[in-house]
């Protein structure tokens, strides 16, 4: 599994977020963030940067290119 899907199912644990509800936070289907979750796909850079600045993380961090 890659590490984006790893650090964004850890950060959703850590903040108490269901998929269903970091979906509609990002104005997204629940199956893309399920698919993001679980490895089967990756989002675009926009998607991304609205990931990172939703859960204060940095894409960096997200994509494993820092701790």
């Amino acid at each position: 599994m890659n590490l984006f899907a790893v650090r964004l199912r850890q950060c959703l644990i850590e903040r108490k977020l269901s998929q269903s509800a970091f979906a509609r936070i990002l104005g997204i289907s629940q199956d893309s963030i399920n698919s993001y979750c679980t490895g089967r796909r990756e989002p675009d850079f926009d998607i991304l940067i609205s990931i990172a600045k939703t859960l204060n993380v940095t894409t960096d961090y997200l994509l494993g290119l820092s701790d």
